[in-house]
C-alpha cells in the first residue's frame, strides 16, 4: 500500500493524480445532476459542488485563452481589428488540431477526462520501470520526460479511442413546425377527433409526440399513418388526415419535402 501511495505522489504522476481527482469530482457532479456533460461546450447553470469543479476547468480554459490572445496581440501590435482576426485564426487552428487528433465533435469534458485518465495510467504503470532503466540520468530529467511522453501518448490514444463515440454526441435539431407539413406521422391514440388526438413523428432521434386533430369523420386509430396538413398555433395542435385519402400520384410525391408541403397546403384549403 505504501509503495502504491508513493507511486501516486511521485512526480510526474502526482500532477496527473490531482487532475484525475478533479475529473472524478466533476463526473460525480454529473451523476448527481449538478453538472452537465457539455458544461464547457455551452452555458450551464451550476450550483454547489459543481461550481468548484467548473472553476477548475474554467480557470485553465481562461488561462489558455489569455495566452492565445496575448500571442495574437503581440503579433498584431495594438491594432484591435488585427488582434481580433488573429485570435479567431488561433481558435480555428486549435479546433482544427483537436479534430485532427480525433476529438472533433466530442464534448471537451469527455476528451479531457479520457486524456487525463490515460496519462495517469501510463505514468503510474511506467514510472518505476522508466526510472530504473534510465538510472544514469538525473531523476528530474527522467520524470519531466516521462510526464511529457505520457501526456502526448495519452492525447493520441484518447483521440483514437473517442472516434467511435462521435455519432453519440451529434446533436440533431428537431424539425420546425412548418417542416412537418406534408410529412407522415403515426397515430398513437385510440382515435382522432376534431378536438383531440395524439401521434408520434420519427425525426431520426428520440422522436416527437404531437397533439393532432382531424375535422373530418375518419377511421384513424393507433398505429395508422396520417398526413400532417398544418399547425394551429392557438391550440398548439397539428391537423392531420388519413393517407388513404390521397391519390396514388400524391402518395408518390410525399417523398419530396417540397411537393409534400404543397400537397398538405392544398388539402388543408379544401
Amino acid at each position: 500500500m505504501t509503495t502504491f501511495l508513493d507511486a501516486l505522489l511521485a512526480f510526474p504522476t502526482a500532477i496527473f493524480t490531482i487532475l484525475l481527482g478533479v475529473v472524478l469530482a466533476y463526473w460525480l457532479c454529473v451523476i448527481i445532476g449538478a453538472a452537465g456533460i457539455d458544461m464547457l461546450d455551452g452555458d450551464v447553470d451550476l450550483e454547489g459542488g459543481a461550481k468548484a469543479v467548473s472553476g477548475a476547468f474554467e480557470g485553465g480554459a481562461k488561462a489558455t485563452s489569455g495566452l492565445l490572445e496575448g500571442g495574437a496581440k503581440a503579433v498584431g501590435g495594438h491594432d484591435v481589428g488585427h488582434a481580433g482576426h488573429s485570435h479567431l485564426h488561433d481558435a480555428e487552428a486549435a479546433t482544427g488540431l483537436l479534430a485532427m487528433l480525433g476529438f472533433g465533435g466530442i464534448p471537451v469534458t469527455v476528451s479531457v477526462s479520457l486524456v487525463v485518465f490515460l496519462s495517469w495510467s501510463l505514468s503510474l504503470l511506467g514510472g518505476q520501470a522508466t526510472h530504473a532503466a534510465l538510472s544514469m540520468l538525473p531523476s528530474w530529467l527522467v520524470s519531466t520526460g516521462l510526464g511529457l511522453v505520457c501526456a502526448t501518448v495519452g492525447t493520441v490514444a484518447g483521440g483514437l479511442a473517442v472516434r467511435p463515440l462521435r455519432p453519440i454526441f451529434i446533436a440533431k435539431k428537431a424539425p420546425g413546425r412548418e417542416a412537418l407539413m406534408g410529412r407522415v406521422c403515426t397515430i398513437s391514440s385510440g382515435s382522432v377527433t376534431a378536438r383531440d388526438g395524439h401521434a408520434t413523428f420519427d425525426d431520426g432521434a428520440a422522436g416527437l409526440i404531437l397533439n393532432v386533430f382531424c375535422d373530418k369523420p375518419n377511421q384513424l386509430k393507433r398505429g395508422q399513418p396520417a398526413l400532417i396538413l398544418g399547425y394551429d398555433a392557438e391550440r398548439g395542435v397539428y391537423e392531420v388526415e388519413p393517407v388513404d385519402w390521397l391519390l396514388p400520384q400524391e402518395m408518390e410525391q410525399l417523398r419530396d419535402p417540397l411537393k409534400a408541403a404543397a400537397i398538405a397546403r392544398a388539402r388543408a384549403q379544401r
